[in-house]
């Protein structure tokens, strides 16, 4: 069946780390873009916004298309700071990072889509989740 979750852990507003790392790499894109006006990275913008909008608003109401889109989005992320045209405007560490982010993305919106395992959520599973809630228990008594 696809996609392998119709809706991505029963609900979309969910924190995903889909969306947490989407919204973190428009902080290098922002730094490039405000560096470099006269080349804005005008395809990673497109696909973080159609990511955002893809996975949050149209997955949960067309589980189909949502999810394709969310896939195309996050590959147009990860894929176009390696365009050989941007090695000159966009600095490498820029580059790492929203390619980073993008795959940190990728592990949600790949294990959402198709069911297959993914690293980040297999620690979530595994001892993650309970960390994370013991952490913030201590922290707030």
């Amino acid at each position: 069946m696809w996609p392998y979750h119709v809706v991505p852990d029963g609900n979309a507003a969910l924190p995903h780390h889909y969306m947490t790392f989407l919204l973190a790499a428009l902080v290098p894109l922002l730094i490039v873009w405000d560096d470099h006006r006269d080349r804005e990275p005008w395809l990673v913008l497109c696909g973080i916004l159609g990511g955002l909008a893809s996975f949050g608003l149209v997955w949960a109401r067309y589980p189909v298309i949502g999810a394709t889109l969310s896939l195309v989005a996050n590959a147009l992320v990860i894929l176009a700071p390696l365009r050989p045209a941007w090695s000159a405007f966009w600095p490498r560490r820029h580059r790492v990072a929203v390619i980073l982010l993008g795959l940190g993305a990728a592990d949600d919106v790949v294990q959402h889509a198709m069911g297959w395992p993914t690293p980040i959520d297999w620690v979530w599973k595994h001892g993650g989740r309970t960390a994370v809630v013991e952490v913030f228990s201590l922290l707030l008594g």
